[in-house]
């Protein structure tokens, strides 16, 4: 997948043609537009995504100059072929994190904005965050729930929202400016596809207390990865169906399982596929379906059971985080323990630090105990 810097409209004669310089620069962004609904029109056969937007873009960040008083200068890129962000894979956020990476290093821009569809924006957020952890600026994603020229679209306002973001200075690391909000990206996901308020922040965002280093392994080509997936739990799942999906992602399955992280063990079928599953190397995480809480497969049986056949407890992981982290640990070549060990550390934020322990006092006693966050 390429990348094309478009001619967008000048004020300076003297600047690159790829380079849209407004004033004297306050505010430097690099924009790089994939596709989705921000940029789409009608071809007579639904709405497609359309390339070429950049003479819109300007125009865009003209408003918003004189809206909020900012001067900005900006670089902007798009995909040679622009895509539905239906049609993202896993490869496409990797090559994103490459260009955003590439592009920070060689000029040091405020921050990067990202145009991508909606749907698998999250998806793609999650795993741009894991492969950027050591940028030095923010990247923020947006997009658009009605493209940019229809009646009540809001294009220009996320476009603006993102800009405000990265002037506000929050810090490195990946985020999805939406609607109203800024999300981490690590801990969105899309809950609307009607409103404008279209993602959420399932969770708090809670930054290592002390930031690990980045898991140092060999990493695979994209000719030799290994493909992770996910299935969701419910009830009447059929056991050769997780078995199924074990055998197309031999990378690794994220369960999405009941409550604290259950799923039916009526018959041994489901539990002896994800056994073999482990056995073989290729690792089940579980998480849970609900918006807010935390997997502990030790509370009930069936997540006894899936703790004894070797999967490993995703915490209060969002699906969109866990299948982002699966998928950037394997990438790197790890497994077994360590990927165990890796898999259960929070990273960037992902997942909830470890309760700290509470101390609590009685007349007789000063005991310690751990509370449960």
């Amino acid at each position: 997948m390429n990348y094309r810097e478009t001619p967008v409209r000048e004020t300076s004669t003297s600047a690159p043609a790829t380079i849209a310089a407004h004033r004297l620069s306050a505010l430097r962004v690099h924009i790089l537009y994939t596709g989705g609904t921000f940029g789409m029109a009608d071809g007579g056969a639904g709405m497609c995504p359309r390339s070429g937007i950049g003479d819109e873009i300007t125009d865009i960040i003209t408003q918003f100059e004189e809206a909020e008083g900012k001067s900005v200068e900006f670089r902007y890129a798009e995909f040679d072929r622009v895509i539905d962000s239906a049609d993202a894979g896993p490869e496409t956020a990797c090559r994103i994190a490459e260009w955003a990476r590439s592009d920070t290093e060689s000029a040091q821009p405020d921050g990067v904005v990202v145009i991508h569809g909606t749907d698998t924006m999250a998806y793609a957020g999650a795993r741009m965050a894991f492969e950027l952890r050591e940028i030095a600026v923010p990247v923020v994603l947006t997009g658009a729930q009605i493209p940019l020229g229809h009646p009540g679209s809001d294009a220009r306002d996320n476009l603006h929202l993102a800009l405000n973001s990265i002037a506000a200075r929050p810090g490195p690391g990946t985020f999805i400016a939406f609607g109203s909000a800024l999300h981490r990206a690590v801990r969105a996901s899309k809950r609307a596809c009607d409103n404008y308020d279209g993602f959420t922040t399932l969770g708090e965002f809670a930054p290592p207390l002390s930031p690990p280093r980045a898991p140092e392994a060999r990493r695979h080509s994209a000719a030799t990865r290994l493909p992770v997936g996910l299935l969701t739990v419910f009830p009447g799942m059929h056991a050769d169906l997780l078995a199924a999906a074990i055998r197309h992602y031999p990378g690794g399955i994220i369960l999405e399982c009941y409550g604290s992280g259950t799923l039916p063990v009526d018959g041994s079928e489901t539990i002896e596929a994800i056994r073999n599953a482990t056995r073989h190397g290729t690792p089940v995480v579980v998480i849970t379906q609900c918006d807010s809480g935390s997997v502990d497969l030790e509370r009930y049986r069936p997540g006894r059971a899936l703790l004894d056949a070797g999967a490993i407890g995703g915490g209060d992981m969002t699906r969109e985080a866990a299948l982002a982290k699966l998928g950037y640990l394997v990438d790197r070549g790890l497994s077994g323990r360590e990927l165990h060990r890796w898999m259960t550390t929070n990273l960037l934020g992902e997942l909830s630090n470890p309760a700290a322990p509470r101390a609590i006092h009685t007349q007789d006693t000063h005991l310690t105990a751990w509370s449960r966050s």
